[in-house]
């Protein structure tokens, strides 16, 4: 008979089948549908922000 390692929950075995219970979601409504992804120039004006800080920061250790 498979039994489970100590420390899991309880489950219930029969000649090595598991049973598990169902989970079900609170509500029936559909799952929302992805949001549109970001414009490229939307990334390469962050890309280029987020680089341009990170320089000044690294400049700024540098001249100390």
């Amino acid at each position: 008979m498979n039994l489970p390692a100590p420390g899991y929950d309880q489950v219930q075995v029969t000649l090595g089948i598991f049973c598990m219970k169902t989970v079900r979601p609170d509500n029936s409504d559909p799952i929302p549908l992805r949001t549109q992804p970001q414009h490229v120039g939307t990334i390469v004006i962050r890309f280029v922000g987020l680089l341009l800080a990170a320089v000044v920061a690294l400049a700024l250790i540098w001249s100390r």
